[in-house]
């Protein structure tokens, strides 16, 4: 071996001893001392460490002696929890190493035990699907719904004196006050309750909305469903308790999405929203208008306001765009019946028919002119056409004569 490739072994050789020692040094070793409720020793209980690195969970797990020692070796620093697996023994929550560095934890244990909940109401009927929770002095241990039966099975958890708190839509929220050892069954009653329940109903078209009183509300779950007729703005319903609610508003017109609202055991208000479907509407001054006239069109949206920018057609061709106030003087240029529509970018209206009446032609033909609307351009009258100035010029002629024969 050259002078050279002995000093690259050299230094890959203090490499390799210098990433050795990292790695010893990332490792710490927590002695544990596993002791009963009497704080005594308890050997040969297995007992495992947990703790993250990065994304990765990485465990440790080794068994105590007889004196209750077990050594593990765990990333120094890391925050590490300390559980048991033993049937014997448990704990309901592992035990928490903030930090690891050489030294000894005590890990408390107690005897382990299972204990079955029925849940009933007040016939004594075992209840499906009510919630059940087991809770200490730190909160839940235990928790999980009833099965046909109204059986609520616990995992192992330590002997003591616990919380049942059993629930169910539809019913009262009980609390009893056990001691569970030696896989013992416990019983607990629940009531059915009603509270009120009050939703405002709102048009958010308007700012601030303004309360409406239109339509109905219901109040949706599960299987059970209430509905009410909305009253000066509000919808007064009763419903069963401690439930979740899906609000629907039934309002000819509005279109509206349903909201949720859960009710515990008080009377809860709460509001919804609703608006009315978009339209738009075309009214004409003239159903009938004489040729070369004008009509005024009025176009609105849903609410009756008028409708800006709207394009009013006749026959499928453009005349022009309403005003601000919604409003077009639109020319008959043809006579016969005319189709005129309003549009913008999302809406359409009814087709509206205007006829258009030509009076030459009229004359001509000794057509009937009654009841043409004029333009509103022309300055003439709307409503009276040839036919009505022709029976007024022959009444006041006969006023003449007779005037003149008196």
């Amino acid at each position: 071996m050259d002078a050279h490739h002995a000093a690259l072994l050299g230094t890959l050789v203090i490499v390799l001893a210098f990433a050795t020692g990292s790695v010893a040094a990332d490792q710490t070793t927590l002695t544990v001392e596993v002791v009963d409720d009497d704080g005594d020793p308890v050997g040969g209980i297995a007992v495992e460490a947990t703790w993250e690195v990065g994304d990765e969970t990485e465990t440790a797990t080794a068994t105590t002696a007889s004196n209750g020692k077990v050594f593990l070796d765990v990333e120094a620093g890391a925050d590490v929890e300390l559980t048991v697996d033993d049937e014997t023994y448990v704990r309901n929550r592992p035990l928490s190493v903030e930090d690891a560095s050489e030294s000894t934890v005590e890990l408390d244990v107690a005897q382990s035990t299972t204990a079955t909940v029925t849940v009933i109401d007040a016939d004594g009927n075992p209840l499906s699907d009510a919630t059940v929770r087991l809770r200490d002095n730190d909160g839940t241990v235990d928790s999980g719904t009833t099965d046909d039966d109204g059986d609520f099975f616990t995992e192992r958890i330590e002997h003591g004196v616990y919380d049942i708190v059993a629930v169910k839509p539809g019913y009262r929220e009980t609390t009893t006050v056990e001691t569970v050892a030696n896989e013992p069954t416990e019983t607990v009653e629940i009531e059915r309750g009603r509270v009120t329940l009050d939703v405002a109903v709102f048009d958010d078209h308007f700012d601030p909305p303004a309360r409406t009183s239109v339509g109905t509300v219901r109040a949706e779950s599960g299987a059970y469903g209430a509905e009410a007729s909305v009253t000066d703005g509000i919808a007064s319903l009763n419903v069963p308790v401690n439930d979740e609610y899906r609000l629907v508003v039934d309002a000819e017109g509005y279109d509206t999405e349903p909201e949720s609202v859960s009710v515990d055991e008080s009377a809860v208000k709460t509001n919804v929203t609703i608006s009315r479907t978009p339209t738009l509407s075309l009214t004409l001054a003239n159903e009938r208008v004489v040729v070369g006239e004008t009509t005024r069109a009025t176009v609105e949206n849903a609410y009756d306001e008028p409708v800006a920018g709207a394009t009013v057609e006749i026959d499928e061709t453009t005349v022009g765009e309403t005003n601000a106030d919604g409003e077009l003087a639109v020319p008959i240029e043809a006579a016969g019946e005319q189709s005129i529509v309003a549009t913008t970018d999302e809406l359409t209206s009814e087709t509206v028919v205007v006829e258009g009446f030509d009076v030459d032609a009229a004359d001509e033909t000794g057509g009937d002119t009654s009841g043409t609307g004029a333009g509103e351009t022309s300055g003439s009258i709307p409503g009276f056409g040839v036919g009505v100035a022709a029976l007024a010029l022959l009444v006041v002629a006969g006023l003449a004569r007779r005037t003149r024969t008196e």
